[in-house]
């Protein structure tokens, strides 16, 4: 009895301590001397053992090195005038650094360090980094932090100054209501979106270096980091996982995420309730779910076309002690192998030294291949992923996408689609345009209401998108869809949305569904119940196949000796084609594209049912079974 009172003393005092009850020291205080963010100098040991240990991340510790010794040859960044051109010398800066600082560490050779101190007191020359634009103050602030921090028996004291100098003031300050020099500079304090987590890890790490010259303004600015995080960035991932801005912004929101909990896990032991958000701790499916045969994606929103790995997935696989999450990440791997690219065009992120602090020494081991069919994500953006198996030449994968266009990244395409077969994709989506290619027209891209010029940018807009459109009008960008319903049946797996709101200001009713037939074809299903007025509608789907259309409701795709046939059910429907070619000015061309499917008028007051039935070659002497109603769908009886 008396060793069980000693035991729970014991407990009771360590719990009491980690909530700083009866700590003497505040919360967010720290002892720890440098390295202090995501590394300790005793985990070096741990992270040179995986060199050896596990073939892929002595590819990446080798790919660091390499990088570094080109980085000593190059010159260092020079500033630029434009704010918005300022976050690529922040971004190359970082890389060089957070590289260097790397290889000096795991090496001990002081060439590293010398040709990091360089950058680093170059860019502390600079008269500012732009804060109108603050990603490239944050990640400035990060770069110089890491450095000073890793490479701090390296520098003198004169040069420590200066570099502190320059996260105070640069960095800092302007992040601060009481300093910055000018309001706007602070005002993505309690943004949503990537910027939460971006900047507020960088004035976290900032604020954890400089903590000796002014300790209760450190722990302000990692308290403020850690709320904001926790309480606005996260949340943006419940309660599925599923990303508001797309695949591409997850990899970077969510990498700074995981920077920050590193080192707050380093100092303080803890994440302070990060890593028990739900969603947080599901998203590695989502980006699993999201991803395709031949490095292809669910391109919805500002996604990049030009893809690697998902390089955040290896600390979820690490830490849920999952490697079969990163099935899809082999998959790319095998991919890029397959097409000849280089360890550079492979491993080319500027956080990458972050891979060896996040993988496992099993990374890729003993992984399972997947077998969900059918994923949906509910929260900002609600989306809906269906396959009828994972893998294969005959594999389908269809998307289907909800939320509303005002999201940050968002697009004009609430209820679009995008469907794979095997490596070929047959209905796509172009993906992201480079903003500052827009911004220099005058268009102010950070306007998604509802008249705003962004949504003339032709790869935002209505027209290239996999959706019906009414009277040429835009969807309501502040309305949003949800996945209403969804199943997974033997042959039957389907999602649907309700588009009503979204377009309310065309039609009274829109139901859209979408689904896998039989493991064999896709159709979908439109239900739609007009205003009092005569509507023009389209119905249109991006491809990069060649199209022929074969007669009054048909149409045939080819592609990479692969065919696709179109089969509508619809009144009155007229097949054609539209092009994607540049339409203004600040338009990127989107050569080998081009959009497929059909026009209809809808009578005052219509109700009318669309069915697309999208058919695989092999599926071509398939039964077509007759599609019910979308609110019927749960019952399967109607398939065989």
């Amino acid at each position: 009895m008396i060793k069980w009172k000693s035991t729970m003393i014991l407990v009771a005092f360590a719990t009491l301590y980690s909530l700083n009850i009866l700590a003497d020291d505040p919360v967010y205080h720290f002892k720890q001397t440098h390295p202090r963010l995501m590394l300790s100098k005793a985990a070096e040991k741990e992270i040179m053992k995986k060199t050896v240990s596990n073939e892929f991340l002595k590819r990446v510790h080798n790919e660091i090195i390499s990088s570094s010794e080109k980085y000593i040859k190059e010159p260092v960044v020079e500033y630029e005038p434009i704010a918005d051109l300022f976050l690529s010398v922040s971004r190359k800066a970082l890389s060089r650094i957070y590289f260097l600082s790397y290889s000096y560490r795991m090496t001990g050779d002081k060439r590293y360090a010398d040709r990091a101190k360089q950058e680093m007191m170059h860019v502390c020359t600079f008269d500012n980094w732009q804060p109108s634009h603050f990603l490239g103050v944050a990640e400035m602030t990060l770069a110089l932090s890491i450095g000073y921090d890793w490479l701090y028996n390296e520098l003198s004291d004169a040069e420590k100054k200066i570099i502190l100098d320059s996260i105070i003031k640069k960095g800092l300050d302007e992040s601060m209501p009481e300093t910055a020099t000018d309001e706007q500079h602070y005002k993505w304090l309690k943004k949503k979106n990537n910027w939460n987590a971006v900047c507020n890890t960088g004035m976290a790490f900032g604020a954890i270096v400089t903590y000796e010259l002014n300790p209760e303004r450190s722990r302000q600015i990692i308290q403020r980091s850690v709320e904001l995080v926790s309480e606005v960035a996260l949340q943006e991932y419940l309660p599925d996982g599923n990303y508001p801005e797309g695949y591409t912004y997850w990899s970077y929101g969510t990498a700074f995420t995981l920077m920050f909990i590193n080192t707050l896990e380093n100092l303080y032991g803890t994440s302070f309730g990060m890593t028990d958000n739900q969603g947080f701790m599901l998203t590695p499916n989502y980006i699993l779910q999201m991803s395709t045969q031949n490095m292809g994606c669910f391109a919805y929103s500002d996604c990049g076309l030009d893809r690697t790995l998902s390089f955040p997935m290896f600390w979820f696989a690490s830490r849920l002690n999952n490697q079969s999450l990163l099935w899809g990440e082999w998959e790319r791997l095998m991919t890029m192998k397959n097409r000849g690219y280089n360890e550079n065009r492979i491993f080319n992120v500027r956080f990458l030294p972050s891979v060896m602090l996040w993988a496992s020494e099993n990374t890729f081991e003993n992984m399972e291949r997947p077998s969900q069919r059918l994923y949906v994500g509910q929260g900002t953006t609600p989306i809906a992923i269906m396959r009828n198996h994972w893998g294969g030449n005959d594999e389908l994968f269809v998307g289907l996408k909800g939320g509303m266009s005002s999201t940050n990244h968002g697009h004009i395409d609430i209820g679009s689609f995008v469907m794979y077969r095997g490596i070929n994709q047959w209905a796509a989506d172009l993906g992201i345009q480079n903003y500052y290619s827009i911004d220099k027209y005058g268009i102010n891209m950070g306007d998604r209401s509802q008249y705003s010029k962004r949504w003339d940018v032709l790869r935002l807009s209505k027209d290239v998108h996999n959706i019906m459109t009414f009277n040429g009008n835009n969807q309501l960008v502040t309305q949003k869809a949800y996945i209403n319903k969804f199943g997974d049946y033997k042959n039957f797996v389907y999602a649907a949305t309700d588009l009503s709101l979204v377009e309310s200001n065309s039609i009274k009713k829109h139901l859209r569904g979408v689904a896998i037939v039989n493991d064999k074809y896709v159709v979908v299903r439109d239900e739609i119940e007009n205003n009092n007025n005569l509507t023009d509608s389209r119905w249109a789907m991006l491809t990069s196949a060649n199209v022929k259309i074969t007669g009054s409701n048909t149409a045939e795709l080819h592609m990479n000796g692969e065919k696709l046939n179109i089969k509508v059910e619809g009144r009155n429907v007229i097949m054609g084609t539209w092009s994607t070619e540049p339409r203004f000015g600040f338009d990127e061309a989107n050569p080998g594209t081009v959009m497929v499917g059909f026009t209809t008028t809808l009578e005052p007051g219509e109700k009318a049912e669309i069915n697309v039935y999208l058919i695989p070659e092999a599926a071509s002497h398939e039964k077509i079974s007759p599609m019910p109603p979308i609110e019927t769908w749960d019952g399967t009886s109607f398939f065989h």
